[in-house]
């Protein structure tokens, strides 16, 4: 399932200062020719920073509701991930760890799924980044592998009147290991993340997309996962951030991507909203 917040680490490369934490909600509907209704997701996310080690980890709760004539139970899944960086001089970031899905459906043999994290990041601070990430996910009877090499770049000021922009492309190479058991089209996906921020003064705001069919999808660093096998084409989205001060800020944003759902068109709306905390 898609979990729904996009989850923002200062400056696009995991750093921070001390202790934050982040609690967030959000709410699906869905529309067209879906037997999903509308979910709700809640949770928290961590993260403590000590030279040259950063620990991330976040707690999540959905439910999902299907509608009253599909006869399909309603979805519930916990979500427990942990992901280790290190900070090796002033240039490089590795990172690993683990994402665990526990799922409470009725006449669902699916219990447990899970991703395993690693990553690589050379970056300039305020100027550009390049890295790789690689993702290993297990459900019941196949496996997904992914490979998702990006880039980003800095330009413009941010004491400008235009601000200053980060500009991110990422590209996710999809192998799924038995699409019969999958129960997906291919056996390999291609899909491109991009994503646009301004910043300026206590302001962010972000414009994002991705471009390109894709299942069984792991994105913002293995933070979301999308584990129920619909095909998505693309979506798009818009979020907002104000800084109330130095160690506080809100966001609110909004998603909307369009699926497949036994061969048939459907999309979802996600609403998002989370605060931010840190000391």
């Amino acid at each position: 399932m898609k979990k729904l917040l996009s989850i923002a680490l200062l400056a696009s490369l995991g750093f921070s200062a001390g202790f934050t934490v982040m609690p967030y909600g959000s709410y699906i509907n869905y529309t067209d020719n879906t037997i999903k209704d509308k979910a709700y997701d809640t949770g928290v996310y961590t993260s403590y920073f000590t030279s040259p080690f950063k620990l991330e980890m976040d707690g999540e709760y959905l439910d999902l509701k299907y509608k009253n004539n599909s006869n399909v139970n309603d979805y519930i899944e916990k979500d427990l991930t942990f992901v280790g960086n290190y900070f090796i001089k002033s240039n490089y970031k590795i990172k690993a760890g683990i994402r665990n899905m526990y799922i409470n459906q009725k006449n669902n043999n699916d219990k447990y799924d899970k991703t395993l994290i690693l990553g690589m990041l050379y970056y300039k601070y305020l100027k550009y980044n390049g890295g790789i990430e690689t993702f290993y996910s297990t459900y019941d009877g196949f496996n997904v592998k992914q490979l998702t090499p990006h880039i980003g770049y800095y330009f413009g000021n941010y004491y400008s009147t235009e601000g200053l922009f980060y500009a991110e492309a990422k590209l996710n190479y999809i192998h799924i290991s038995d699409r019969k058991k999958a129960g997906t089209k291919l056996n390999n996906y291609l899909n491109t993340d991009l994503k646009l921020v301004n910043s300026q003064g206590p302001w962010a705001t972000t414009l994002k997309a991705s471009v390109g069919k894709n299942v069984y999808k792991v994105s913002n660093g293995g933070f979301i996962v999308y584990n129920l096998g619909e095909e998505y084409h693309y979506g798009f989205g818009l979020d907002v951030s104000y800084k109330i001060d130095k160690n506080t800020s809100l966001k609110v944003g909004y998603t909307r991507s369009r699926f497949d759902e036994n061969n048939k068109k459907a999309y979802s709306n996600v609403f998002v909203a989370s605060y931010s905390l840190s000391f």
